[in-house]
């Protein structure tokens, strides 16, 4: 199998990659990223009209292909090819396949996106028709693409990494920098998260928050100091911050019309209570106040977590039934690369 795709974050076509291999499947790379240096080549990727960069990319594609002659191409989340190149590889008998893990149709939905998300999917919304098979992060997008007229629409559902979504044991020195009642780790959105955090703190709740720049003073006012400093929690750091919580939170992207994302595996799966915006999809994959915790409002979410706090035992039980929930349903990146790979050969449509 070749994979295209960025090959930038870890978490995506690298770990996705090591799935399939430990299911007996031989990966090749094409690497979009050295293609998008220097300054033209960051407008290119923000922007993909059809220039010199774009044109070398697809050449080079069909190149490889043309010469490997892989069984199946997987696009991850292929914003700069063009629907030539997909047809061109399907002619020679390869299966095209693709996967997005981003939200495409949303920015056409909600228009609350940053202005060139209108550009940035057009040549992905080109291809689809094209892909022999497409697989999709969330069930909504399923939809969406069949009325485009797509021979195929699937849900992949996102998955931990069990070589850095795990328990850890936390020295002396690593629990005074991570230990907490309560720690979000994650970006900043405008959707609510920041009004729930700041329940937390006005009912004297300990909160850790792990992420970038636009967790500012700002959004938070006279708070802001009771969360300094912080941080992004990536690597190794990221499973040691939630490892050092009693209780993690899981806000879910608006912008991405999620009603369930990445965090709520790697937490569980790290043997922690995940506590989560409640959404019916999540509700089917774990017991509420068994295996996860849930809330609708900020009066409610504080209410969770005095209750999960005051019952020590009970946040044990539920960490505990959420880890073997997760690696008992097969959500880790293995058995998900297995899933995809039967679906592969059995083409079962949306």
């Amino acid at each position: 199998m070749l994979i295209v795709g960025a090959w930038q974050w870890p978490q995506y076509e690298a770990a996705f990659s090591a799935g399939l291999q430990e299911n007996g499947v031989q990966i090749e790379k094409f690497e979009l990223g050295p293609s998008f240096s220097g300054l033209a080549g960051k407008y290119q990727r923000t922007v993909p009209i059809p220039g010199p960069i774009m044109l070398r990319i697809n050449q080079q594609l069909v190149d490889q292909v043309f010469s490997s002659r892989p069984d199946v191409v997987l696009f991850w989340r292929p914003t700069h090819i063009f629907p030539s190149s997909v047809s061109k590889i399907s002619n020679w008998g390869i299966k095209t396949v693709s996967y997005n893990n981003d939200d495409p149709f949303g920015p056409q939905v909600h228009k609350l996106a940053p202005w060139h998300h209108q550009l940035l999917w057009y040549w992905y919304f080109k291809c689809l028709p094209r892909f022999d098979q497409n697989f999709f992060y969330r069930p909504v997008n399923c939809k969406e693409a069949l009325q485009l007229g797509v021979k195929h629409a699937e849900v992949l559902l996102p998955y931990f990494l069990p070589w850095q979504d795990r328990t850890v044991e936390l020295t002396e020195e690593e629990r005074a920098r991570f230990e907490t009642d309560v720690v979000f780790v994650g970006h900043y959105e405008a959707d609510g998260r920041v009004e729930s955090i700041q329940a937390l703190l006005q009912a004297g709740v300990r909160v850790r928050l792990w992420g970038g720049e636009y967790w500012s003073k700002q959004k938070f006012g006279d708070l802001f100091d009771q969360l300094q400093p912080i941080n992004p929690a990536q690597g190794e750091d990221y499973a040691k911050a939630l490892s050092g919580a009693k209780i993690c939170l899981a806000f879910l992207s608006k912008l991405n019309r999620d009603t369930y994302t990445r965090r709520c595996f790697e937490i569980p799966a790290c043997g922690r209570v995940m506590l989560s915006e409640r959404t019916n999809d999540l509700m089917q994959l774990f017991k509420e106040d068994e295996e996860a915790c849930f809330f609708s409002s900020s009066e409610e979410l504080v209410e969770k977590v005095k209750w999960l706090l005051m019952n020590p035992v009970i946040c044990e039980k539920i960490a505990v039934a959420g880890q073997q929930r997760v690696w008992a349903d097969g959500h880790d990146v293995t058995s998900r690369a297995k899933k995809f790979l039967e679906s592969l050969s059995g083409s079962q449509k949306y």
